[in-house]
């Protein structure tokens, strides 16, 4: 009898689910693996990050992240458009939308500048 039918370990010395092939395990699998790797002691940012980019590729991540961050700039110059307006309207309103315009922006910033970090992550994970 040969390791691979005694339970051996597979190709990449991953485990796979069992009645499919390695890489070919369905999303949810996937997302359970991932979380099991992560350990209990990550924080919920963690966690939902991890669910987000498990079962995706590299690709679709790459994708997820350039069509977020273009949403979220979009977003705020809307606001910032807004912003505008409300100012001649009221002047604590028309602060309030500029805050948040600048909170948009940050968070598309942020997005980009950790979206090659996102990419890897899912490229661990497969």
């Amino acid at each position: 009898m040969t390791a691979r039918k005694r339970g051996g370990r597979q190709r990449g010395g991953q485990p796979s689910a069992r009645g499919f092939r390695p890489g070919k395990e369905p999303t949810h699998l996937k997302k359970q693996r991932a979380k099991a790797h992560l350990g209990s002691d990550a924080s919920w940012l963690q966690k939902q990050t991890m669910e987000a980019v498990a079962g995706r590729s590299p690709g679709e991540v790459r994708a997820m992240v350039q069509r977020w961050s273009l949403w979220l700039m979009a977003a705020a110059v809307l606001l910032a458009g807004v912003g505008v307006f409300t100012l001649t309207w009221n002047a604590w309103v028309g602060a309030v939308v500029f805050v948040l315009s600048i909170v948009l922006l940050f968070l598309g910033y942020r997005l980009r500048r950790q979206g090659s970090g996102l990419v890897d992550m899912a490229e661990s994970l497969q």
